[in-house]
């Protein structure tokens, strides 16, 4: 479960110049910023956003978020934390990923923006458990007393073979 959210400092930057921008850069940066806000609020990486099909080899717990019209956001797990740390489009984020393959992106000295993830309370089912008979009530007692003429006609067929015999 995660704890806490980090977010690169040049990823708000980057979300700022693309929100200036017409079109699909704008767009991208509306739903990065949905997609970090469902993260802040606690909600599954899964339902934050749309996850890219593909998973990206060259840096482990690694998270490609597609915002659309070929525009990324990259984000890393590491054990509680999540650490969003690049935005943009897709070769942008291709040539971030090339020079950062190496090491561990989010281990830096620059200081990143922290949150604290809110934690949802679990919804428990509004059904009703169902009713378990009591162990010490026979089921012999609940049920109504069968004729020997009602079974001979369910069970008609056994009762041929054993007079056929």
């Amino acid at each position: 479960m995660l704890e806490t959210l980090h977010i690169h400092p040049k990823v708000e930057k980057n979300l700022e110049q693309m929100k200036t921008l017409d079109n699909a850069p704008k767009i991208a940066a509306e739903r990065a910023e949905a997609i970090i806000d469902a993260l802040k609020n606690g909600t599954i990486m899964a339902r934050a956003g749309r996850l890219s099909k593909t998973k990206d080899a060259r840096i482990r717990r690694l998270f490609k978020y597609d915002l659309g019209k070929g525009y990324r956001l990259i984000t890393l797990k590491a054990k509680s934390a999540l650490y969003v740390l690049f935005v943009g489009s897709h070769d942008r984020c291709d040539t971030w990923l090339d020079t950062n393959s190496k090491g561990k992106p989010h281990q830096t000295e620059v200081p990143m923006v922290c949150y604290e993830i809110k934690q949802k309370k679990r919804r428990q089912n509004s059904v009703a458990p169902l009713s378990l008979p009591d162990p010490e009530e026979d089921l012999c007692d609940r049920m109504p007393p069968v004729s020997q003429k009602d079974l001979r006609e369910v069970f008609s067929g056994l009762v041929r073979s054993v007079q056929a015999r």
